[in-house]
């Protein structure tokens, strides 16, 4: 009896902390209704498909709703924490699905047929400070799903082939200036995020990296299904992908995976369903995610769940319906879909549908920090009695990056190079702080002599890379027996992949178009292993 009154008091216990631990709230200061119907007490189906926090000051709202409060909204409406503002009429016959501000000037995009019945306005309209007007090229000729400021230059995702005049198949940007053609994308184009200076795109295809001009990369191995979201977590250098998809190459990772810019970091399972376009957040350092879901005699409940960097925890809410957009406002997760209630409440007859909720959680303390040790192998090879091992960290804001390379030889700098003289397993550790927080990550790497491979003598290998610098493009020259299975793999700013380019002769070209100035890496793998590198100054 004792023991079970124990156990029931930390069970108590447990209930008090998780109930002090997160705080939803349904009310919106200033906003007491978003309806579809009249009369607008009555609970009926709208739906918040998007939410652009601009500088924490406005939180912008677009999706399928007529009304807030008692004004005609039509899909569009802004709120301060204290006034809820309309745009005209909003848009006619559809939904907003994407919002941005550029250089000053706000975007919306979505599958509406004008805005407030300004010409030229279908599915992409500008706010020019009283009135709806046109992109100074026109409408986009089908729906438009995502915007993106990459390098000052606004990218707009979807599924049109034109925007007024200019062919553009699901992708364009438009500098302040003129509208860009920047390649095409065959098919759907749903979300758009900068990652470590570089910009990606999920759609039809899974991802793709953009390559500058028209180009663009699609990851391989990569989702084996759609791409509708994409998020950055830019303290841990980690990009989340959701869609609808089962697998990253072999490896289980249901609806959601994380790119780390070196590997694919699996989710599993997680009991998922669909992540949609807009329906994740970057939240307390962890990642957030709507519509999990679950049927129990062909009842779906849906609800948050935030990924650890281990594995998933739900966070609850319990939701009638679909969650469709996330949003960080003022410290506080908003919560945004097609649901009419929460909680597991019932609809109350008396109280109008918002079809948004938020949630605040406290500080998590250090959690948000989570190091990682990468490098593009994890065997090297001796090369006249070194062997020359580039290691990156994750963490490009830290206070300070401790070393252990497993050798008693130790470092300070985020990403050092390191050579190893003995061959070898070595326990490599970094120790990172940032503002008071200290974690650490291990990586064992391998030394070995070159003598297992099909080429016997590493020693022998000749690479050359010129003119470096160079300000236009690189030729490779290296000698082999043999062209086969070679590769080289070019590392970018802070560690991660710029491009993989097979080498089938003596001589190699490496382009650098779209490039940053600055130091690169050229890694030349034989049969999986790596067995050259050479450090390049791109001007």
């Amino acid at each position: 009896m004792f023991m079970k009154r124990i156990v029931t008091i930390l069970v108590l216990l447990l209930i008090y902390k998780l109930s002090l631990s997160q705080e939803w709230d349904g009310d919106f200061n200033g906003i007491d209704s978003l309806w579809n119907e009249s009369p607008p007490s009555s609970i009926n189906a709208i739906s918040i498909l998007d939410m652009y926090n601009y500088n924490d000051t406005i939180l912008y709202l677009g999706g399928g709703f007529a009304y807030v409060n008692e004004s005609s909204a039509n899909s569009f409406a802004s709120w301060n924490t204290d006034t809820i503002r309309v745009y005209q009429e909003g848009v006619d016959w559809g939904g907003v699905d994407a919002i941005i501000k550029y250089k000053d000037t706000l975007y919306i995009g979505g599958s509406f047929n004008t805005a407030s019945g300004s010409p030229n306005t279908t599915n992409i309209a500008v706010w020019n400070g009283s009135n709806w007007q046109s992109t100074n090229l026109g409408q986009a000729d089908s729906d438009v799903h995502d915007f993106c400021i990459y390098h000052d230059t606004l990218f707009v995702a979807g599924n049109f082939g034109h925007i007024g005049a200019l062919e553009c198949n699901k992708i364009a940007a438009y500098n302040g200036e003129e509208w860009i053609n920047v390649g095409s994308m065959g098919m759907w184009t749903k979300a758009l995020a900068v990652f470590n200076d570089e910009l990606y795109a999920g759609g039809y295809w899974g991802v793709r990296k953009y390559l500058g001009g028209a180009e663009w990369e699609t990851f391989n191995p990569g989702p084996n299904g759609y791409v509708n979201e994409l998020m950055v977590d830019t303290i841990n250098s980690l990009l989340l992908v959701g869609g609808e998809f089962s697998h990253i190459g072999e490896e289980v990772s249901v609806c959601s995976a994380i790119w780390d810019g070196f590997n694919w970091i699996s989710t599993g399972w997680g009991g998922s369903t669909t992540i949609w376009p807009q329906a994740s957040a970057y939240y307390r350092g962890e990642f957030y995610t709507g519509n999990g879901a679950v049927i129990e005699d062909d009842v779906w409940t849906f609800w948050i769940r935030k990924w650890n960097g281990e594995a998933w925890d739900s966070i609850g809410g319990t939701f009638d319906s679909t969650i469709s957009s996330l949003e960080v406002f003022r410290d506080t997760l908003y919560i945004g879909g097609y649901f009419a209630f929460w909680g597991g409440d019932s609809p109350v007859p008396d109280k109008r549908n918002k079809g948004m909720v938020k949630l605040f959680m406290p500080e998590n303390g250090c959690d948000y920090l989570k190091p990682r040790i990468n490098a593009y192998t994890d065997t090297f090879y001796l090369n006249n009695g070194e062997a020359v091992v580039n290691l990156y960290n994750n963490n490009p804001y830290a206070d300070s990056w401790d070393w252990d390379f497993g050798d008693s030889q130790t470092g300070d700098i985020k990403d050092p190079v390191h050579t190893y003289t003995q061959v070898g397993e070595y326990n490599v550790q970094v120790t990172v702080s940032q503002e008071g927080c200290v974690k650490t990550a291990n990586k064992t790497i391998y030394i070995e002599l070159g003598s297992n491979s099909n080429i016997q003598n590493y020693e022998n290998i000749q690479m050359q890379v010129f003119p470096n610098p160079s300000s236009n493009g690189f030729t490779l020259k290296t000698s082999l027996p043999n062209y086969k299975n070679a590769e080289i793999k070019i590392v970018g700013l802070n560690g991660h992949l710029k491009d993989i380019i097979s080498v089938t002769s003596e001589t190699t070209v490496i382009p650098t178009k779209g490039w940053k100035p600055g130091a690169y890496v050229c890694n030349l793998f034989v049969d999986g292993k790596l067995v050259k590198a050479e450090k390049l100054i791109y001007e």
